[in-house]
């Protein structure tokens, strides 16, 4: 389970100490979030369960406590609510303590509850709920950089170090050189899989996000979809992945973000 203790937060980029709080993670009750959903199909006289898949689920949810030193006057006790309470859509939320800072939660807070002592305001009870049973790495984009020849070769070692069992899809994009052509990229610890892009113009530029399979070009009002491939996107396996880059690229970058239990 997640913990974490009198710790300063960020959401959605306003730090809590402009307002003097600190927040507390009630551990006692929170789902941790690692956990799956089978789905499964049992056939009639036999002993044996067939899994035919499974879902990662629930999200992560974590009770928490917000409070101050002292107290919140009627003022500010608005302010704060409409920053961290009601909001319609996922923020970043980050605890600023040591073993923490390299992730964050994608979350809204949820049942706010108020804190008071007699007629003073000293906090809040809440829920923080998630966009997926994980927090999140902060994207980290590495960039492969080929000024010079008319077709490239080159070998790159990329680790998934991602806490979810399965294939992480990242961002990246590439820069034809001047000649254009082709692109390949062999992931040999992934049974060889190839991504490939084949026919594209000189100094066209291709982003792809892996994940919603969506490919923008910056030649105006071309559909490159036609020139992937066999539509094997590019994923990576848990782990060390090897990729066998070839083509007439001048640059190509990887943008990774990996799901990491918190516990």
């Amino acid at each position: 389970m997640t913990a974490f203790i009198a710790a300063n937060f960020s959401y959605d980029g306003i730090i809590s100490s402009e307002y003097g709080l600190r927040i507390t993670s009630d551990d006692s009750t929170s789902s941790a979030g690692a956990n799956v959903q089978l789905y499964t199909q049992k056939i009639y006289r036999r002993p044996k369960t067939y899994l035919l898949g499974i879902e990662q689920t629930p999200v992560l949810s974590i009770p928490i406590r917000i409070n101050v030193p002292d107290q919140l006057s009627a003022t500010e006790d608005s302010v704060i609510s409409k920053w961290l309470f009601g909001r319609q859509n996922y923020k970043k939320l980050q605890i600023i303590q040591s073993d923490m800072e390299y992730v964050y939660f994608n979350c809204i807070f949820m049942d706010k509850q108020t804190e008071r002592i007699g007629n003073i305001i000293r906090g809040y009870y809440a829920n923080i709920v998630c966009d997926s049973p994980f927090a999140w790495t902060y994207p980290k984009t590495k960039t492969y950089s080929y000024p010079s020849g008319y077709l490239i070769n080159d070998n790159i070692q990329i680790v998934n170090s991602s806490d979810m069992d399965d294939y992480t899809y990242p961002s990246m994009s590439f820069t034809m050189n001047v000649f254009g052509g082709d692109l390949s990229i062999i992931n040999t610890s992934d049974s060889n899989r190839e991504f490939l892009f084949e026919g594209l113009s000189a100094n066209e530029t291709i982003t792809i996000d892996n994940d919603l399979e969506i490919i923008t070009s910056s030649v105006s009002g071309v559909n490159r979809l036609s020139n992937f491939t066999d539509y094997k996107w590019m994923r990576y396996k848990p782990g060390i992945n090897n990729l066998q880059l070839s083509g007439n690229i001048s640059s190509i970058s990887f943008t990774n973000q990996f799901a990491k239990k918190m516990s």
